[in-house]
């Protein structure tokens, strides 16, 4: 089974089902050996913001399970924030200054980049790190029982509806606020509804697998966008508050320059994709989906030699 939900199952079978697999794959990659831990903590944040999206998706219809189990997803992966942070922002670094490489000297920053390198390696180095390892295994099993126990209130699209409508809005709503008022808190915000629409669309790609998976595809480039954005911005204002530990402040000035053109460059691209992207009000777009369920279902009928509508 991959990130979607099948036609072919009931939600109430199918949304713990796209869970549990993604608790499963995290806990893999945990007692994988031969996996850097640094990735495979990287890979278990990535699934708990997925498990996130189908939280999302349901919330209309798991009642008072979705604000817990929410909360409970987002405090484990920020317990595991450190490693990853640490390793963003040197990737970040490499890719801005390739970015800018026609116009910077071989090897500019490079004590820049040896001061983020040192500090990426004492957080995977540290001892902390396996211990939090240890009790994010625990916790995930824990976590699969109470999955498989989850109940949905409605059947069909009724039990998607709201989670998909309101997360649609939250994205439209956030790319004008956020060039309204450009900041990174509004630039980072946008982010993460567009984030949990792609993840929406992922699941729902069965409904008409051609159109739903291109419009994932360019919510996928939109938050890659954004992702690197708000990477520039962490980055900035670790230049800001770490001049001492970093090097020289002019250098340090030259760089946020240079990041700060970067963010103009990739604002300005993610402006017309998501201008695209959420072209249509939240209704229009809702009925959308809904009437692909409805022609899937009727599909799907057809197969099965069926008759009704299926909707």
């Amino acid at each position: 089974m991959s990130y979607r939900l099948r036609l072919d199952k009931p939600l109430a079978e199918g949304v713990p089902g796209v869970v549990c697999e993604q608790l499963d794959r995290a806990l893999a990659d945990l007692n994988d050996q031969g996996t850097d831990i640094a990735e495979a903590v990287h890979q278990v944040r990535k699934r708990c913001k997925k498990i996130r999206g189908v939280l999302r998706l349901v919330r209309g219809s798991l009642s008072a399970s979705y604000r817990q189990e929410n909360v409970w997803f987002r405090d484990l992966a920020r317990r595991l924030s450190g490693p990853r942070d640490a390793q963003a922002m040197l990737e970040c670094f490499d890719q801005l200054r390739e970015a800018f490489s026609a116009d910077l000297e071989p090897g500019a920053f490079a004590g820049v980049r040896k001061a983020l390198a040192e500090r990426r390696s004492e957080v995977h180095e540290g001892g902390e790190l396996a211990e939090r390892v240890a009790d994010t295994v625990e916790a995930l099993q824990a976590a699969r029982v109470r999955v498989l126990g989850w109940r949905l209130d409605d059947a069909g699209f009724a039990a998607l509806e709201q989670g998909l409508s309101r997360t649609y809005r939250r994205a439209r709503k956030a790319q004008r606020v956020a060039y309204a008022k450009p900041t990174p808190e509004h630039f980072h915000e946008w982010r993460k509804r567009v984030k949990y629409h792609w993840y929406h669309l992922r699941l729902l790609r069965e409904l008409w697998p051609a159109p739903v998976k291109a419009l994932a595809a360019q919510a996928r480039q939109l938050a890659d966008l954004l992702g690197d954005d708000h990477d520039l911005a962490v980055l900035q204002e670790t230049l800001r508050r770490d001049q001492e530990a970093l090097g020289d402040p002019g250098q340090l000035d030259t760089l946020a320059g240079l990041a700060r053109r970067r963010q103009d460059q990739l604002r300005a691209e993610a402006w017309a994709l998501g201008w695209r992207l959420f072209a249509d009000k939240p209704r229009y777009f809702c009925q959308r989906l809904h009437h692909y369920w409805q022609a899937a279902q009727r599909d799907a009928a057809r197969a099965a030699g069926l008759s009704g509508p299926g909707c």
